[in-house]
């Protein structure tokens, strides 16, 4: 769990304290200053007794002073529960966090496995005679390549559909080719994918976390994800079914680095530094940075050259 930073004591309750010490060095100090002869002028022998007539003036000065003294008392009782709070949202909140990872990977996990199992028990690449083994290797092969087979057959039957469609623009082709791999998975992508998303939202909105804060969690959502996890997450925007992760309201892809070193599993006809909006915020380098960190430390996909 993220570490509270607040403090109880911070500088407004020194600067609190400081002023009740001099309130209460003056009290103490008073009765010498305002019995002295040499004050106004004033011999305070004649006034009757001495306690009286400092009793009489230093009483509103310590009425005041206790006043200003619980005062800081219930201001430090209410700091101490406004933190005491804000320590219980964040538990909450990594409570959640790590509960939605885990489902995440779950969801991961099923995806790959009733996809594989379609994809085997198709007889896809069989030849006669062999039906009923390679469905079984084939199983164990998707299971053990993941993604890495689902961006690679949508490469594949990008390039085949390309050369059959010459004519047509390539983002219609790349749309047609995602949809029929959608189809084959049924609805265990549509799940997947608005999972995730509900995951960096939840993440994102929270207001009682730093940008960089919500960064490092993000990072660790991130990090449980492979390298062809996050390509098929970049098709799933560029097919439009996903337009939500980077538009005008979110920038899940820029603002919070949800791809990253991805570009050499991505077709090339897709590169990100070739589409927008990615292009021109490459090329002005004036995407959100961390603090104390530039354009040039803190990097937008880190593409490889």
């Amino acid at each position: 769990m993220k570490k509270n930073n607040k403090k109880t004591f911070d500088k407004s309750f020194w600067l609190s304290v400081s002023i009740f010490l001099l309130i209460v060095i003056i009290i103490l100090f008073l009765p010498a200053l305002i019995t002295g002869n040499y004050w106004l002028g004033i011999d305070f022998t004649h006034t009757g007794e001495i306690g009286d007539t400092i009793g009489g003036i230093i009483s509103p000065f310590v009425a005041i002073a206790a006043a200003v003294l619980t005062f800081i008392a219930f201001w430090v009782q209410f700091k101490a529960n406004q933190q005491q709070r804000e320590d219980i949202a964040l538990e909450r909140f990594d409570n959640q966090f790590f509960e939605m990872l885990k489902i995440h990977k779950e969801n991961s996990n099923n995806i790959i496995k009733s996809y594989a199992e379609s994809v085997a028990g198709s007889g896809f690449g069989c030849g006669e005679g062999k039906m009923q083994l390679a469905p079984l290797l084939e199983l164990q092969e998707h299971r053990k390549r993941g993604f890495e087979y689902f961006v690679e057959e949508i490469n594949k039957e990008y390039d085949e559909w390309k050369k059959m469609n010459k004519k047509s623009e390539k983002k219609d082709i790349f749309l047609s080719v995602y949809s029929s791999q959608w189809k084959k998975a049924g609805y265990s992508f549509g799940h997947y994918f608005r999972h995730l998303f509900l995951i960096v939202k939840f993440v994102v909105s929270k207001d009682f976390l730093t940008y960089e804060e919500r960064r490092n969690y993000l990072r660790i959502l991130r990090a449980s994800l492979s390298t062809y996890e996050q390509v098929f997450l970049y098709y799933n925007w560029l097919s439009g079914y996903g337009r939500k992760w980077e538009d005008d309201n979110n920038h899940y892809f820029t603002d919070y680095r949800m791809i990253h070193n991805v570009d050499f599993s991505i077709h090339k006809d897709f590169q990100i530094n070739n589409m927008q909006p990615f292009k021109e915020l490459l090329e002005k380098k004036n995407y959100r940075t961390e603090k104390n960190r530039d354009v040039n430390d803190d990097t937008l996909f880190e593409l490889i050259k």
